[in-house]
């Protein structure tokens, strides 16, 4: 892509923006799905209506030209300042995990499980255990697979289905290529994995299926999977696929899709609260 650096600040800042629309990062759509929350399969309709959108209409526009070798945004961290990547991994690894730990310890998380009334109480893991988890399975994916972790590309492949329709086929011949192989399977299967994963932890929990008071609204729920879907598509990758394991490699183009990501969604929390003064977002 010709300008690709811009390409990962809007598809990143609009992640964001659908995540707090839809209260959910693309991969957690399907978790919540697992979880029984009602308007988690709207938020996954609309990020299906996203991969359509931009297949059909933004797809060859946006990849008519190659990133050249030399862009910064192909750059790692490492490289660009002269720094072993030991060194940079070690430090940063050490400030967020010690960051997470030290927020835990002065904000415990079972102060965030408090239900409204008549509301069965919520019952959770530890989220910094969880997060180590979670970004461990880097180097599962990385071991095993010989690819890195991301899960936006599920949708690309549950919606590439539609494309074994001939019509289909021929009316968006892009996304034909997630329609088969084995790479895309597992892509599928990850996400089948993380319903099924979410489904067996509420079961366990005797809270399937969550309330909707959890969830998001119906608009918000739809408009955010469209912005989710759309937003990790123009940025490459989404809170997994760049956030986790193309910060991990401290590739920058990831720094900047990330950034975008945390920063748009911040931005458009803060002006909406400012304008509503709903603060809680219980409107969306």
């Amino acid at each position: 892509m010709k300008y690709r650096g811009i390409h990962l600040l809007v598809g990143g800042t609009l992640i964001g923006v659908g995540m707090v629309l839809a209260g959910s990062c693309p991969g957690t759509v399907f978790v919540q799905m697992g979880s029984g929350l009602q308007n988690s399969f709207i938020t996954c309709l609309g990020a299906i209506c996203g991969v359509l959108f931009y297949y059909a209409f933004l797809f060859k526009r946006l990849t008519k030209d190659e990133v050249p070798k030399s862009s910064i945004v192909l750059q790692q961290l490492p490289e660009l300042i002269g720094v072993k990547r030991i060194y940079l991994n070690v430090m940063f690894g050490s400030i967020f995990i010690g960051t997470a730990f030290a927020l835990e310890h002065f904000f415990p998380y079972k102060s965030d499980l408090i239900t409204p009334k008549g509301l069965p109480s919520l019952v959770g893991w530890s989220p910094v255990l969880c997060g180590i988890g979670i970004g461990s399975l880097q180097l599962f994916f990385m071991m095993l697979f010989k690819k890195s972790l991301g899960i936006s590309t599920g949708f690309n492949v549950l919606v590439a289905q539609l494309c074994r329709i001939r019509f289909l086929k021929n009316l968006i011949p892009s996304l034909e290529p997630f329609a088969y192989g084995v790479q895309n399977s597992l892509a599928l299967l990850f996400a089948l994995g993380a319903i099924g994963g979410s489904f067996v932890s509420t079961v366990s929990a005797n809270q399937f299926p969550l309330n909707e008071q959890y969830g998001a609204g119906v608009w918000s729920s739809f408009c955010g999977g469209f912005l989710l879907s759309l937003g990790a598509r123009c940025a490459g990758g989404c809170t997994s696929g760049q956030g986790i394991s193309g910060v991990t490699h401290l590739l920058i183009g990831s720094l900047i899709a990330t950034a975008g990501m945390f920063g748009g969604g911040m931005l458009f929390a803060a002006g909406y609260g400012f304008i509503t003064k709903d603060w809680r977002f219980r409107a969306l």
